[in-house]
């Protein structure tokens, strides 16, 4: 009866079991040409493993994101961590880490490439967020009593974008970068909102702007 080699055995098993993760793991060698890549890889990236194989991994990506990611990590020479938001070949968001292989000598002899798709994740979060909004509401709403007089209180077209920004979480600097302005105008902006409507806090702020839902505007 023929006897199977115990090494051989652990190194098919070893593969079957990564080639099925549910994490996307490419492996090219030292001049980032692909060497393997696992099941996960194909579906998430959309490409195919026969015809990927000796091919440079730049050449096989057909994400943009993805392909800029995996440059960075060529010219690295530690491990990069990062995010991706894929749009090809269908939207996902991506954990993405990226490590050298080397030798004893310290020379590159392979790159790993690793993903997770995290989409689903994402989306929880985002129903989560929009759920503590909705309580925040209505937690307000039963704190105070009905405001009927104008909302928007005198601000101008600026200040009430700025309070609108503020109302779904935006800082001073995304602010800045969302209406083309410095940190510095947007602060003295929030200064007259704040004098304007009476309000003491940025967290006023954001519970005025969700109560008299401007955020959602």
């Amino acid at each position: 009866m023929h006897q199977i080699d115990s090494c051989s055995l652990d190194s098919c098993c070893v593969g079957l079991a990564i080639d099925g993760m549910c994490v996307g793991m490419i492996i090219t060698n030292a001049a980032g040409r692909v060497m393997w890549l696992n099941r996960s890889a194909e579906r998430i990236l959309g490409i195919e493993k026969e015809a990927s194989l000796g091919r440079l991994l730049g050449q096989v990506l057909r994400d943009p994101g993805m392909t800029g990611f995996w440059h960075r990590a060529e010219a690295a020479d530690t491990t990069l961590l990062g995010e991706v938001k894929l749009l090809w070949p269908q939207e996902r968001a991506l954990k993405v880490n990226a490590a050298p292989s080397l030798d004893a000598d310290g020379n590159r002899v392979a790159n790993v490439l690793l993903f997770c798709d995290v989409s689903a994740e994402q989306q929880v979060r985002i129903e989560l967020s929009q759920e503590a909004t909705q309580r925040l509401m209505e937690l307000a709403d039963r704190m105070q009593p009905a405001d009927r007089t104008d909302p928007q209180g005198g601000l101008t077209a600026q200040e009430l974008r700025i309070l609108r920004l503020v109302g779904v979480g935006l800082g001073n600097e995304e602010i800045a970068r969302e209406i083309h302005v410095a940190p510095s105008t947007v602060r003295t902006h929030l200064k007259h909102v704040y004098a304007k409507l009476g309000l003491s806090s940025r967290a006023e702020a954001i519970r005025y702007a969700l109560r008299h839902q401007l955020a959602h505007d």
